[in-house]
């Protein structure tokens, strides 16, 4: 089996099926709507807080437990919503970096399974402590979940392969775990109090332990990719969305879990193979490798 470090290399798949652009076409979509309603408020000489009074604040997520369950939307567009143009593009790029990671280790499918479930758990955390242990602040307190989902991509991607190299100009490469570390103390040394850090460690711990039930054969997200993919066949019939190679002998979620031995002759070469996607990526196979897998998901082994 191959022991050479794994390389980060840019994707040229560009197409409406890609899940990584879809996120990172609606954190633009948020970014540009909300920009546009708050131009709307600075033409027309009206009080800047009225932006974040009457639009912004119903966006993202509330501490006080009668606003949140009025406005239950938010635990979604929270996951989205910022204003703030340099935080944006910092936000698309490490979206982009850590989600092409998850794609290229686990698949694509995986990535807003993770956002999402690292976004919706830091906030509960957010609300759960803030009532808590600072009761008094709740009436003011609001949480937007953006940092949390990338910090759960960060930590899924990490947990999987941490030696990971990106950037391979740089001395042979900077292993993954140190970027996710930088990417970490960068988030916790702007974080604005405690209460704001709770919401990043969840992230962290949610992203962790999402690849440890992955890596167990529980997929905690096949059912958002079950959902996602009937409302696709409602509006595209005549488009099925097929499993890839990948997503067969890797992480299958279908029932049946990964890496159960069988007692037959090829099982040896299979679980090697399935070793090295685990290490390096899929795409580090060879095409007769890939071949192989592909053969021995015909016959369930």
């Amino acid at each position: 089996m191959a022991t050479g470090p794994r390389y980060y290399t840019p994707s040229t798949k560009w197409d409406s099926s890609n899940p990584l652009l879809m996120m990172i076409i609606v954190q633009a979509m948020f970014f540009v709507s909300l920009n546009f309603i708050k131009s709307i408020y600075t033409f027309s000489r009206m009080d800047p807080e009225a932006f974040y009074r009457n639009i912004y604040y119903w966006s993202i997520l509330s501490a006080d437990p009668d606003k949140f369950l009025a406005r239950p939307w938010t635990f979604i567009t929270m996951q989205f919503s910022e204003v703030k143009l340099i935080v944006v593009i910092g936000n698309l790029i490490w979206t982009w970096m850590f989600g092409y990671l998850i794609q290229d280790l686990v698949g694509g499918e995986k990535i807003f399974p993770i956002y999402i479930y690292s976004s919706l758990f830091a906030g509960c955390l957010f609300i759960l402590s803030v009532n808590v242990f600072q009761r008094e602040a709740v009436p003011n307190a609001f949480f937007s979940g953006i940092i949390p989902g990338i910090l759960g991509l960060a930590s899924a991607a990490t947990t999987i392969s941490p030696k990971y190299r990106i950037f391979p100009m740089v001395g042979g490469g900077i292993p993954l775990w140190v970027i996710s570390l930088v990417y970490v103390l960068l988030n916790f040394s702007t974080a604005q109090g405690y209460f704001a850090m709770i919401p990043q460690l969840t992230g962290l711990l949610v992203g962790f332990g999402f690849v440890k039930l992955l890596q167990q054969g529980t997929d905690p997200g096949s059912w958002m990719i079950a959902f996602s993919n009937q409302i696709i066949h409602f509006f595209s019939p005549g488009k099925r969305k097929q499993k890839t190679s990948k997503q067969q002998s890797f992480y299958d979620s279908s029932g049946r879990k990964p890496f159960v031995k069988k007692p037959n002759l090829t099982q040896k070469r299979v679980d090697e193979l399935l070793d090295k996607i685990n290490q390096f990526g899929y795409d580090h196979l060879t095409d007769e490798e890939k071949a192989f897998l592909q053969q021995a998901s015909k016959k369930d082994l």
